[in-house]
């Protein structure tokens, strides 16, 4: 009996102490155990880091809200808090894996300031990650972002990252060089920063931040100019931005939550490039039903002739070629209002009887751009903007690209959920274009399909530098940029601009069907072009999919090179592409494969850039493959 009270009062003492801690220290661990985000509160400093075993992957960073009428980043006090685990199971209609299943262990702590105004921080951990984001609970009063003071605090290593740009006529559009492998600490070449996301190697590991589930309450954010000693800070937009028209600061009526500040690592890049992470973390679906939403491959005249979108006879030849090839829709880039030799409702009708849906470009503004394109000062009024979706559902139009919005302020982040909402009530698709970096609205809104918010092909037609540069380039959006969203980068392109010749071969452009991921896969070439091809070439464009039932990473580095693996279905295709100026020799390990026989297809580099060479091989454990200088190659893998 005696033992028996010494012991309840060791348990009790244990427990008053553990209730001590836990009021300054809380943790989410992943549901492995490999991951920890632990959250401390320090003297009333909120301060957060993350563990990869017992390795510090991200050093203790800043973390807190300052409001137009509170400071909740100093003297807060503990309330309460709860931890638990969640298991979720949905469905992508686009991306690089359809099925997802994510388990996270998820703590929320609640804290208040000595005026007793609370703030809530979120943390998940998940096997492949983790993140944090901030609640606010106070129901009826609207209140003004006025800082953020989240960091990301990694002291050394190797990081892979783009300028955000300052305010132009086209910018910020997400369009700028990466960096390659640079110094942890660099300092953005201006004020408005670096933007997400950003691919580190420190410590063994390999670390992509971004952010995710930008929501209606908030802005877009990036990262600011300086980041001395690795402390990376949360920046909001610049004034300059959509004209001026619009503050920098959130505002929102309460309670709202930011999006999540995202941290995906692990010791190997497949972690990153396989991650869905950014979905996991955003919202569900909120349009319903979306059976009519149909990812697919579509034809496209503006890369090799500007003027053809106004040009009746011209448009008819890319649908037909979209027929030919096995596509399903042909993309009309801008002035299509003003089109000569016909309309769009012929088009319409021409297009319906080759079975190929149409998508229509539109000017996103409005008082945010002047850029002159029409159709424009439609998407930008609510009124006009549900009208003209209404009338593109009667005429049969599948889908929307809707260009130049050059802001990451709030009240253009809420433009472009009104426009995928409206959409979504008349069954039109959606493509956006000199955009904003994807956040998860795949998820959210399963119309929306693609995202540009990439230095694309279209650079070819003015920029040698990026023509020269190009295949470096494409290897590393292959870890950073496409890691976190669908990437209209508009592929396949073996023409040349007199301007700027290609630096990659045939075989490598060819690869960027596979290695780029877009729920439109707009391929960028001319009619003539395509046609031109030999048949093998011409039958794998019209079979290669564009949405994925799984991906794999197989091997690569960021600036030198990457192979994926993926699987629609039960076939395989497997694509890889070299960022260097030196001839490569792979053995590519198929290891992965289920049992099964398959056909085995090669396209390889040629003797010369411009050749792609087609083979048939038996199945075998390893394919080598050699691919030229800034080369590729694709392997098709189908069963017997």
């Amino acid at each position: 009996m005696i033992y028996l009270s010494r012991l309840f009062i060791f348990i009790f003492c244990i427990s008053i102490i553990s209730i001590g801690y836990a009021q300054n220290s809380w943790k989410a661990v992943s549901p492995n155990g490999s991951l920890t985000i632990e959250l401390k509160n320090e003297q009333g400093k909120l301060k957060y880091q993350v563990f990869s075993g017992k390795d510090l992957i991200v050093h203790p960073s800043g973390l807190g809200i300052e409001t137009d009428g509170a400071n909740l980043s100093d003297d807060l006090s503990f309330v309460k808090s709860g931890s638990k685990l969640h298991q979720e199971n949905y469905e992508l209609k686009i991306g690089k894996q359809k099925k997802n299943s994510p388990v996270f262990n998820e703590t929320i702590v609640n804290l208040k300031n000595k005026s007793g105004t609370m703030i809530d921080i979120s943390l998940r951990a998940y096997d492949n990650g983790v993140a944090f984001r901030y609640g606010f609970g106070d129901a009826g009063k609207k209140v003004t972002v006025k800082k953020e003071y989240s960091e990301f605090v990694i002291p050394e290593g190797k990081v892979w990252l783009q300028n955000y740009s300052m305010p132009a006529q086209w910018n910020p559009s997400y369009e700028e060089d990466y960096m390659n492998g640079a110094a942890v600490g660099t300092k953005a070449r201006d004020i408005s920063g670096w933007a997400f996301p950003v691919l580190f190697q420190t410590n063994n590991h390999w670390i992509l931040i971004t952010e995710a589930n930008a929501v209606s309450s908030y802005c877009g954010t990036h990262l600011d100019q300086n980041c001395d000693n690795g402390v990376y800070k949360i920046a909001f937009p610049t004034e300059g931005e959509a004209n001026g028209i619009g503050s920098i600061y959130p505002s929102a009526t309460i309670p709202f939550v930011t999006p999540w500040r995202v941290i995906i690592t692990g010791r190997d890049l497949g972690t990153i490039v396989q991650s869905n992470l950014v979905y996991d973390l955003s919202d569900p679906n909120v349009i319903g039903d979306d059976s009519w939403v149909k990812p697919g491959r579509s034809s496209w005249s503006w890369w090799s002739d500007h003027p053809s979108s106004r040009d009746y006879q011209k448009l008819k030849k890319y649908v037909d070629l979209a027929k030919d090839l096995h596509w399903e829709y042909s993309l009309v880039d801008a002035n299509w209002n003003v089109m000569n030799g016909g309309n769009i409702d012929q088009l319409a009708q021409y297009a319906a009887s080759k079975n190929i849906g149409l998508s229509l470009w539109y000017n996103s503004g409005g008082p945010q751009n002047t850029v002159t394109e029409q159709p424009r000062d439609i998407m930008n009024e609510p009124d006009k903007r549900k009208a003209e979706f209404a009338k593109l559902h009667r005429m049969g139009i599948k889908a929307v690209k809707v260009d130049f919005f050059g802001s990451d302020k709030q009240i253009i982040m809420n433009l472009y959920r009104d426009i995928l909402a409206d959409a979504a009530k008349e069954k039109i698709m959606v493509v956006f274009h000199g955009c904003t970096l994807p956040r998860g609205w795949s998820r959210t809104y399963p119309n929306l399909l693609s995202m540009e918010g990439v230095k694309g092909a279209e650079q070819l037609g003015w920029d040698s530098a990026f023509a020269n540069n190009e295949a470096q380039h494409n290897t590393i959006l292959a870890y950073t940029r496409n890691v976190v969203g669908p990437m209209d980068y508009t592929p396949v392109t073996f023409s040349d601009y007199a301007c700027c010749p290609h630096s990659t071969t045939n075989t490598h452009e060819l690869a960027l069907s596979v290695i780029f991921e877009s729920g439109m896969l707009h391929f960028a070439d001319s009619d003539s072009s395509y046609r031109s091809q030999a048949a093998s070439v011409k039958q794998f464009m019209g079979m290669v999919p564009n949405t994925w039932d799984e991906t794999k990473f197989i091997s690569g580095e960021p600036g030198k090179d990457i192979v994926l693996a993926r699987r629609n279905n039960r076939t395989w295709y497997i694509a890889g592409i070299n960022g260097e100026a030196t001839e490569k020799n792979l053995s590519v390990e198929l290891s992965f494969l289920a049992g099964l026989d398959y056909k085995v297809t090669i396209f390889s580099d040629g003797s010369n850039p411009r050749e792609i060479k087609t083979a048939e091989s038996d199945l075998a454990k390893t394919i080598p493959i050699k691919m030229l200088p800034k080369g590729g190659f694709v392997v098709v893998l189908e069963p017997r």
